[in-house]
């Protein structure tokens, strides 16, 4: 565009918008503009401000629903003891702890578990339901090491059938040995604690004779044991060496 006729169209220009009248409309268009603009701007924070308090709301109900979930496992897992429970059976003894796995021990290992019980002395019989299940062999801070049937230290004396030949359980191998060469036992016979190591009371039951070996000074016999859950929740202890008064024929347990 030729300088001259620029020049003259800005000089027209200047004096277009300097009459009242188009001055007027030119502040009136500016101001709307910027009204529209201001309107926009609060839209875009109230949108911002309200997307910003729907994330915190989501992030709190996800905090919440992890935190029920939590509770519920817990729940669930209180309630499958509870069940168990109902089976437990009870007996009075001062002499009988009642006691709780805590947990596994040596995970895969399940034959070694955590119960909440302590003591200056070990081993200690853990027994479920008048079932020889294991034993108590130390303390591990404020709980003791169990290990229950399946595992090799469980070890303990053990009388056969009505004559009570005496005997050593044990454990995993689920043999029984030093059974005396001339004593006779049969397969079917009951195995129960003796009660003569101070680790359980008599009576007990262990499990019946399925095998029987003979040694050239002893004999030994496989047993099918009584015990051999693989959830252990509740246990009594034996605290000391006693005798429960056979009542009933469950040696005083009866159901809780």
């Amino acid at each position: 565009m030729n300088k001259k006729y620029l020049f003259l169209f800005s000089f027209l220009f200047v004096l277009f918008i300097s009459i009242p009248f188009v001055k007027s409309e030119i502040l009136n268009v500016f101001n709307f503009s910027k009204q529209i603009i201001i309107s926009n701007v609060k839209s875009v924070d109230k949108k911002i401000s309200l997307y910003m308090n729907q994330a915190k709301k989501i992030k709190n109900l996800q905090k919440e629903n992890a935190e029920l979930k939590r509770k519920i496992a817990n729940f669930n897992s209180f309630f499958e003891n509870c069940k168990d429970l109902k089976k437990f059976e009870f007996v009075k003894n001062s002499n009988l702890v009642f006691a709780k796995t805590i947990s596994f021990a040596a995970l895969p290992d399940f034959s070694q578990i955590y119960v909440n019980f302590t003591s200056e002395k070990y081993p200690k019989g853990l027994v479920y339901n008048n079932l020889a299940a294991g034993i108590l062999i130390k303390r591990v801070g404020n709980y003791s090491l169990g290990v229950l049937n399946s595992n090799k230290k469980a070890v303990y004396t053990v009388y056969i059938g009505k004559n009570e030949i005496p005997g050593i359980f044990f454990g995993k191998t689920d043999i029984i040995k030093y059974i005396p060469k001339f004593k006779k036992i049969k397969i079917g016979d009951l195995v129960i604690t003796s009660g003569l190591d101070g680790i359980f009371y008599k009576g007990a039951k262990v499990g019946v004779i399925t095998e029987i070996k003979s040694k050239k000074l002893y004999q030994e016999a496989k047993i099918k044991l009584f015990y051999n859950k693989l959830n252990p929740n509740y246990f009594y202890v034996v605290n000391k060496n006693i005798n429960i008064e056979n009542k009933g024929g469950k040696n005083g347990f009866t159901k809780h």
